[in-house]
């Protein structure tokens, strides 16, 4: 039995490794997008199904902008993330959600190249909800619950599952570490089975006698 266990705890001490070191490296490379990247999150449905709301945009700024590219620009105090459908022969820019219910942008004043932003260069659904969630948390929760769906619900607890049981086995194997004299790790025993404790063993120790003739000190075994 002693193996089998043996090989249980070092699979449940890889297992956790392993997510410990999955979930450092996302924070780590969110981190990195954070600082040194220029990036938005989509909040609204306006370009569903193209970029479905939670989703994470790269902008960058182009020398020149064509109709049918995704622009990030200003408008009305906010930054809109919309096509450009067609540029006027004055300049000034029609742009539009992909969202079928989705109609023409309308500006008062029209917006114009100098509104522009940039262009986007890469989306990755997903990516946005922290920062959805962290603005906004009920609105953002009912997005992420829309795009799982049933699948991805299901793998979302599967793993809240794996990295719970990991956690309780973890401390489980700590409060037995504590609880052992010199903080040693007690082996696990079978379900039901009463560990024998073990008596030490003592040897008698010889007794010293005095020779009633030579006054001598010599060794009586028992």
């Amino acid at each position: 039995m002693a193996p089998r266990h043996a090989r249980s705890r070092r699979r449940h001490r890889l297992i956790s490794r392993a997510l410990t070191g999955l979930l450092t490296l996302v924070v780590c490379a969110g981190i990195v997008v954070f600082l040194t990247t220029s990036h938005a999150y989509i909040s609204t449905p306006s370009m569903y199904p193209t970029i479905p709301p939670g989703s994470m945009v790269f902008i960058e700024p182009q020398r020149t902008y064509h109709v049918g590219e995704v622009i990030e620009f200003k408008g009305n105090g906010l930054l809109w993330v919309h096509r450009l459908v067609k540029i006027e022969h004055n300049g000034d820019l029609v742009t539009k959600g992909d969202n079928p219910q989705s109609t023409p942008d309308i500006f008062v004043p029209p917006r114009t190249m100098r509104d522009v932003v940039g262009s986007v260069v890469a989306s990755v659904p997903y990516l946005g909800f922290p920062e959805l969630i962290a603005h906004d948390p009920s609105y953002g929760l009912s997005w992420l619950r829309a795009e799982l769906g049933l699948t991805g619900k299901l793998v979302v607890l599967a793993l809240v599952a794996v990295i719970c049981a990991l956690l309780v086995t973890r401390k489980r194997r700590q409060a037995d570490a504590a609880d052992m004299p010199g903080g040693s790790v007690r082996p696990h025993e079978p379900h039901g089975s009463n560990p024998r404790k073990e008596t030490p063993v003592t040897r008698p120790q010889p007794l010293e006698a005095v020779h009633p003739l030579r006054g001598r000190k010599y060794p009586c075994q028992p």
